[in-house]
């Protein structure tokens, strides 16, 4: 095992004041965000239990648990974990992703999230965890920056490509069939690959390599339609205030 660093002593109140420029503590913005993200979330993989990990003040853990999924979180900072509603408080935990689940809580999960929380993890740290969400469950939801260097807890800042091949070492591979933008250009499934072979997997990924130029395409034809039609309108609006 690596040696444990000093992480909990970073995620302070301080910290969560200032997170992403508006304050961790904005309630009502973090919950419409989290509330839209677990809509999705059912509505593609109806999970019956979730883990995340890196849960904060626990907001994806309320609002799944009010649309009736057993959610659960861990964040390493004592004080998010006070923040948490007293509802999901008996389950959400003060904890490292590097250790083991309390006992209380299920072993295995229909779906592990973990928003932006493995790019504050060293990398060494981060392979452990990554093991963790793949013994976990068979569906790994994970948002990682990958050019936000700026940030001091930004240790592990990788590409897409970095994750894509670090999942693939455990037999996990992206899903291309889910549009995961909605919550940040850096967010991707990883599935468990129980059954297809190599043969079939190649051919998935390069049926979908093949469509999205398409889609690329015809938006692009899309904004540049929408755009010279209100080209055209202003130029007609210009000409009726010139005369």
């Amino acid at each position: 095992m690596s040696e444990r660093k000093d992480y909990k002593s970073l995620y302070t109140m301080e910290y969560y004041k200032q997170y992403s420029n508006i304050g961790y503590d904005n309630k009502d913005v973090w919950m419409s965000f989290f509330d839209n993200m677990a809509e999705r979330i059912i509505e593609k993989y109806a999970p019956v239990t979730v883990l995340d990990m890196g849960c904060a003040f626990g907001y994806l853990v309320a609002v799944l648990r009010k649309k009736g999924v057993q959610a659960y979180g861990i964040d390493i900072s004592e004080y998010a974990v006070s923040q948490a509603d007293a509802a999901i408080k008996p389950y959400i935990k003060a904890m490292s992703a590097l250790d083991e689940l309390p006992p209380e809580f299920p072993k295995k999960y229909d779906l592990v999230v973990s928003i932006e929380m493995i790019e504050h993890l060293y990398e060494d740290d981060g392979l452990e965890v990554i093991k963790k969400m793949t013994e976990y469950a068979d569906r790994v939801l994970l948002s990682s920056t990958d050019n936000d260097f700026a940030e001091p807890t930004h240790v592990n800042v990788q590409p897409k490509e970095y994750w894509c091949e670090k999942f693939a070492e455990h037999n996990y591979f992206r899903d291309l069939d889910i549009d995961l933008r909605y919550i940040s250009p850096n967010t991707y499934l990883f599935e468990r690959n129980n059954n297809m072979t190599l043969k079939e997997l190649v051919t998935k990924y390069e049926s979908v390599i093949k469509i999205e130029p398409l889609k690329i395409s015809r938006l692009r034809q899309s904004v540049s339609s929408f755009l010279n039609g209100r080209l055209y309108f202003i130029k007609k609006l210009i000409k009726k205030v010139i005369k």
